[in-house]
């Protein structure tokens, strides 16, 4: 029987292992074409560069506003990000710690928003940005992120349900309004799920393609991914420069992810599957 799990678990890690190289191989094509020249390129695309060259990088920077771009995707997840995170976890307290049956139907409507397909909400989001004049406009593009709060709702709630009582009520009875138990109790017991939900928004808010180029139309205003999508046409004769463009766009979430990976799992368990 020992023999016969043995073998069930080497040939279990060679088909995960094929799966992992499968899954590479993109990642390998993408980068190592990015150092080579376009004929280099087009004659041998799998192959290690016989020259070595940083070219496509240097036109890449030039041609796609790297700073401003980098500094408006910047903007737009960090302040997204910080209104998500604030936003879900005030509206997750009452509504985890009130018993009365209103909150629980508020809960319902929450997430019965987050049900709803971001497809079916570009006219009336587009109206309404027109309407108040925030078209093409980081500031409308950052409330519309904002507004997708329910899934940072979902996980505090669930998370909330697990912190004990006691030192809230230990608080109140020090003197502490409920504003300052929550900002100086609760909000720091929060960590663990805290940094699990930027991950995850910081991940989508930075890759997001669908609302920039909803909303956004200057050149000025462009995030990195849309300076990719800028460069699908302009860079049509040149692949290994378009190539590198969207490494030089996977770059900072790649190292944000790496970084941030191994407090995944804990504040998924700790929170999401608990509640």
């Amino acid at each position: 029987m020992k023999k016969k799990k043995n073998i069930g678990a080497v040939i279990g890690e060679i088909i995960m292992l094929t799966f992992c190289v499968l899954m590479l191989v993109p990642f390998y094509y993408l980068v190592v074409n990015t150092f080579k020249s376009p004929q280099e390129m087009s004659s041998s695309p799998l192959a290690l560069p016989t020259h070595f060259t940083l070219d496509n990088y240097k036109k890449a920077f030039a041609s796609m506003d790297f700073a401003r771009s980098f500094t408006n995707s910047l903007i737009i997840t960090v302040i997204s990000v910080t209104l998500i995170v604030l936003l879900g976890a005030m509206a997750a307290y009452p509504i985890a710690r009130r018993k009365h049956k209103m909150y629980k139907g508020i809960l319902l409507y929450f997430l019965l928003g987050y049900m709803v397909p971001a497809q079916t909400i570009m006219i009336p989001l587009y109206l309404l940005l027109q309407k108040i004049h925030l078209l093409n406009n980081i500031v409308g593009l950052i409330l519309v992120y904002a507004s997708w709060c329910n899934f940072a709702l979902f996980l505090y709630q669930g998370f909330f349900k697990n912190l004990p009582e006691d030192v809230e009520e230990a608080a109140m009875i020090d003197g502490c309004t409920p504003w300052q138990s929550f900002w100086k109790i609760v909000f720091p017991m929060l960590k663990p799920i805290t940094t699990t939900i930027v991950i995850f928004e910081v991940m989508w808010v930075w890759n997001d393609f669908l609302y920039p180029y909803l909303f956004l139309s200057s050149n000025k205003a462009f995030t990195l991914v849309m300076q990719v999508y800028k460069g699908v046409g302009q860079f049509s004769n040149d692949w290994a420069m378009m190539l590198s463009t969207m490494v030089l766009v996977l770059v900072p979430v790649v190292i944000f992810y790496l970084i941030m990976q191994k407090n995944i799992v804990a504040g998924i368990t700790s929170g999401a599957v608990k509640g």
